[in-house]
C-alpha cells in the first residue's frame, strides 16, 4: 500500500489536535474507490454488531446505532491511525452494563427503570469519554503500558466467555438467569425443559451461516446478510405472534438529541473509579490494534492524540445518548482487510449509517433476538481462539498466573471486580518483576582488550584476578536496592578470596532515589571496611546533581573512571 502523502514537519496549531486538517488536504484521490469498498463493508459489519452490542450493554438497540453516527465522524476528525474501526465493542458493552448497575446501585436509583438506566448509562459514558480527553491533554499515551499482555489476554478471555455464556438464554428462548458465569450456565441448563427450539432453530441457523459465509467469501458481509435474513424469515412466518419468537420490536427513527444526563454530581464522581479502569482496558485494546495496523504499513500513531480523540467520541456519545466508543479488533480487521487507505472509509460508512438511521430502522423491528445473540456470540468467538493461554503457558509460565487470576475473576465473580483484579495483577507484576532486579558480573572478553560483558552468558569471558565487576541491569530504586545489595554481597562471598577491588558499572543508571542512595553509600563502606577499593564506571551527571544529602561524593571522590579498562587497568595495578 502506498504511504499517505508527506507532510511538510509535524502538525501544529489546530492540526495537531484535529488530524484531519493535515492529512485530508494531501489525500490521494487514487484511494477514493478503495475507502468507499471498504466503507461500505464496514457498515454492513458494524450496524447489526453495534444494535447486538447495545443489547449486551443493556440498552435499546438505537443506541448502538447511534454510537456509530457519532464514532465513525468523530473519530475521523480527531484520530491518527488510517485503519482504526472505533464504535461499541463486545469488551466496552459488558463493562459499561456493570459500570452502571454498579454505580445505580450505590445511587439508590430504580434499576427496573430503562430511562434512568439509559441516562446512567450516557452519564457513565460521558465521565469516560471526559477521562480519555484529560488523559490525552496530559499526554498519558503511555499508561497502557501498565497493562501486561498476559493479564490483558485472561482478562478478555474471561469477558468473551462472559459474554457468550451471557446470550444463551437468547438462544434458547429461555427466562435471562442471574449471578456469575457458572451460575447463568447451572440455570439456564435447569431452564432447557421450558426453551423455546423455534428460536433455538433461528440462532443456531445463524449462528452457523456466521461461521459458514466467511469461509465461501471474506468480502461477503455476512452480518449483514444473516441480519436480513433473519428479518425476512421473521416477517414471513410472523415469529413472534405464531411461535412466540422474542423481536427487537419498533425502533425510533431520526438523529439523536443532544442533552447532559441528568445525574446528581456525587454520582458523577462516584463513577470517575471504574470509568478509569474501563479507559485503561479500552485504549489499551485500541492502541494495540491501531499500532499493528501502523506497523504493517509503515505509518506512525500518536498515542496522546488517540486519547483525545477517543475522549472526543465519547464525550459526543454521551451526550447523544450512545454507548462506549473504542477501537475494536474485529471492525478494523474487516475494514482493513476490505482495502481501506484512509479514515475517508470511515466517512463513508457514517455516510451510510445516518440513512440507517433515518430511513431503515423500520426494517429492524421484526429481527429475533436470537440473531443479536448469534451475532454477539460469533463475534466474540475469534477473542476466545486469538489468545491461546495455553501458548503463553509454554512460553512465560511464570506469567500465565496473572492471565489465569483475571480470567477466574470474570467467571467467578463479575467483569467489573474481574477487570480490577486484573488491573492490579498487572501493577503487581510491575513491581515484582523490578523488585527482582538482575546483577551482571562481568568478565573480561577474549580478543581485543577494553571489552567486558555477562560471565554467565559468555563463558568463554575471563573473570579478572582479585576484581569483582558488577552491573545492576535496571534502574536502582526503593523497591528493588535490597535484592541488588543482596546479589552483590553474594557475588563477593562467591569469590574464592574476597576481592581487593569491587566495580561498580552504573552506566545503566540516571537517577537514584533516596533509599537506593543511602543503601549504596552503606554497601561500599561496607566493602572498604572488608579491604576491597570500591570504583565507578559510567557515572551520569544527574546522579551528582540528585545527591543532595551528599553521600555519594566522599565515595565518588578519585574512584571513578570513564571506561572499564580503565578501572580494571586502575585495580590490577593498586593490586
Amino acid at each position: 500500500m502506498n504511504a499517505q502523502p508527506a507532510q511538510s514537519g509535524p502538525p501544529t496549531g489546530i492540526r495537531r489536535y484535529v488530524p484531519i486538517l493535515a492529512w485530508l488536504p494531501l489525500y490521494d484521490r487514487s484511494w477514493l474507490t478503495f475507502d468507499v469498498i471498504a466503507g461500505l463493508t464496514l457498515w454492513g459489519l458494524v450496524v447489526p454488531e453495534s444494535m447486538a452490542y447495545a443489547g449486551l450493554a443493556g440498552l435499546p438497540p438505537q443506541a448502538g446505532l447511534y454510537t456509530l453516527v457519532v464514532a465513525l465522524l468523530v473519530y475521523a476528525l480527531f484520530g491518527t491511525s488510517r485503519h482504526l474501526s472505533v464504535g461499541p465493542t463486545s469488551a466496552t458493552a459488558v463493562l459499561l452494563a456493570s459500570s452502571v448497575a454498579a454505580a445505580v446501585a450505590v445511587a439508590a436509583a430504580d434499576v427496573s427503570d430503562p430511562k434512568t438506566y439509559v441516562t446512567y448509562a450516557s452519564a457513565f459514558v460521558l465521565v469516560v469519554g471526559v477521562l480519555f480527553l484529560v488523559a490525552g491533554f496530559a499526554k498519558l499515551g503511555f499508561i497502557t503500558q501498565f497493562l501486561s499482555k498476559p493479564v490483558m489476554d485472561g482478562f478478555v478471555t474471561g469477558l468473551a466467555i462472559y459474554v457468550a455464556v451471557g446470550q444463551l438464554y437468547k438462544l434458547f428462548g429461555v427466562e435471562k438467569p442471574s449471578g456469575n458465569v457458572l451460575e447463568k450456565l447451572v440455570k439456564i441448563i435447569q431452564e432447557l425443559p421450558t426453551a423455546n427450539w423455534t428460536t433455538f432453530a433461528i440462532g443456531a441457523g445463524a449462528l452457523a451461516l456466521l461461521f459458514i459465509l466467511p469461509r465461501l467469501s471474506k468480502r461477503l458481509p455476512s452480518g449483514l446478510v444473516v441480519l436480513f435474513a433473519g428479518i425476512g424469515l421473521s416477517t414471513l412466518l410472523d415469529l413472534n405472534g405464531k411461535y412466540g419468537v422474542e423481536v427487537v420490536g419498533p425502533l425510533p427513527a431520526g438523529l439523536p438529541s443532544i442533552s447532559i444526563p441528568t445525574v446528581p454530581l456525587t454520582d458523577y464522581l462516584a463513577m470517575i473509579l471504574p470509568a478509569i479502569a474501563v479507559v485503561l482496558v479500552a485504549f489499551s485494546e485500541a492502541l494495540g490494534v491501531a499500532q499493528e495496523f501502523a506497523e504493517k504499513h509503515g505509518y506512525e500513531v500518536d498515542a496522546d492524540q488517540e486519547l483525545v480523540a477517543h475522549g472526543a467520541t465519547n464525550i459526543v456519545s454521551g451526550l447523544a445518548g450512545g454507548m462506549i466508543a473504542a477501537g475494536g479488533m474485529s471492525g478494523s480487521a474487516v475494514k482493513e482487510g476490505a482495502g481501506a487507505r484512509s479514515q475517508v472509509t470511515n466517512m463513508v460508512a457514517w455516510a451510510v449509517t445516518i440513512i440507517t438511521v433515518l430511513f431503515l430502522t423500520p426494517l429492524f423491528t421484526s429481527l429475533p433476538e436470537a440473531v443479536l445473540a448469534a451475532l454477539i456470540i460469533h463475534a466474540v468467538w475469534h477473542l476466545i481462539v486469538a489468545r491461546k493461554l495455553a501458548t503463553l503457558r509454554d512460553q512465560a509460565p511464570h506469567e500465565v498466573a496473572f492471565a489465569v487470576v483475571a480470567l477466574l475473576g470474570v467467571l467467578l465473580i463479575d467483569v467489573l471486580e474481574g477487570m480490577i483484579i486484573g488491573l492490579l495483577a498487572s501493577l503487581l507484576f510491575v513491581v515484582y518483576r523490578s523488585s527482582r532486579s538482575h546483577v551482571s558480573s562481568l568478565g573480561r572478553a577474549p580478543g581485543p582488550t577494553g571489552t567486558y560483558s555477562d560471565l554467565r552468558w559468555h563463558p568463554e569471558n575471563t573473570p579478572v584476578p582479585g576484581v569483582l565487576i558488577v552491573r545492576p541491569d535496571e534502574t536502582l530504586y526503593y523497591a528493588n536496592w535490597r535484592s541488588v545489595r543482596d546479589s552483590i554481597k553474594s557475588l563477593v562471598d562467591d569469590m574464592p578470596t574476597p576481592p581487593m577491588a569491587v566495580v561498580f558499572d552504573l552506566s545503566s543508571q540516571y537517577e537514584l532515589d533516596y533509599t537506593s542512595t543511602v543503601g549504596l553509600e552503606a554497601l561500599v563502606r561496607e566493602l572498604e571496611a572488608s579491604g576491597s577499593d570500591v570504583l565507578f564506571v559510567g557515572l551520569h551527571a544527574p546522579i551528582l546533581r540528585q545527591d543532595k544529602s551528599g553521600l555519594l561524593a566522599p565515595i565518588f571522590e578519585g574512584h571513578t573512571f570513564q571506561t572499564m579498562d580503565e578501572a580494571v587497568r586502575h585495580a590490577e595495578g593498586a593490586m
